[in-house]
């Protein structure tokens, strides 16, 4: 993009980072019938519909884009969905988000080895398990695949589930429209995230999440550093001062 172009998204991805946080509240603390009723029109569903009826395991794969939480309270609405949870320092905080996430019958699991061990589980019974795809994972967890044309340390937990279960990869987000409401949006991953060449489905991966991206790029977190960590193990400066 040219710099005027790069510019104006810098300033439209800080007004729409601004709506998210209003957003976060809103959907931790409002009654779901009412977070629901701003849903104003899915597309893509019947792609999920058929992942699910397809009784190998879903994996719904949410990026950092729009509105995640009522995105994955619609799911939760419709299915039985797993979803892994980080602790976080504040017991109040955990509660809250627990809570939240909960409430509509989602069961969190942390994101160790025994966490991992109850998504296979639910995954081999048909379910479904909803995640962050755009996550940097730590570095035993992760390599490195291009993301919009810059390595970037990506999870492979999405891509071994698909090889030990044969589930069913599908992206969806949430994006805000108009009126204060919501259009979700469901689509068949890229058909390579399938590959049994680590590089060639880590790079399936992100390709499927640059699509959903670039059509809202404004309501991309770019503020969460996706490259903080490079290739040759240091980590990037973002902010530097002379």
């Amino acid at each position: 993009m040219p710099t005027a172009g790069r510019e104006q998204l810098a300033c439209a991805s800080l007004r729409e980072l601004s709506e998210n946080i209003f957003d976060i509240g809103r959907t931790w603390l409002w009654r779901p019938e009412r977070l629901l009723r701003l849903v104003v029109n899915i597309s893509g569903e019947e792609h999920l519909q058929a992942a699910v009826d397809g009784g190998a395991g879903t994996i719904v794969m949410t990026p950092h884009l729009g509105n995640w939480e009522l995105l994955n309270l619609h799911i939760c609405s419709k299915y039985p969905v797993t979803t892994l949870y980080q602790e976080r320092r504040r017991a109040e905080f955990n509660d809250l988000m627990r809570h939240a996430r909960e409430r509509s019958g989602a069961k969190l699991v942390p994101a160790t080895a025994g966490g991992v061990r109850s998504i296979l589980k639910a995954l081999r019974a048909g379910g479904v398990f909803s995640m962050l795809p755009d996550q940097v994972p730590p570095v035993e967890g992760g390599k490195f695949a291009p993301f919009f044309g810059e390595p970037a340390l990506t999870m492979t937990l999405v891509t071994n589930l698909i090889q030990r279960t044969g589930a069913i990869a599908i992206m969806a987000y949430c994006k805000r429209v108009p009126g204060g409401n919501y259009e979700i949006v469901y689509r068949p991953a890229d058909e390579k995230i399938y590959a049994s060449d680590s590089a060639t489905a880590l790079a399936a991966l992100n390709k499927s999440i640059e699509q959903c991206v670039l059509e809202c790029p404004e309501q991309y977190l770019w503020a969460y550093k996706r490259y903080k960590k490079l290739p040759n193990q240091s980590k990037r400066e973002y902010f530097q001062t002379s």
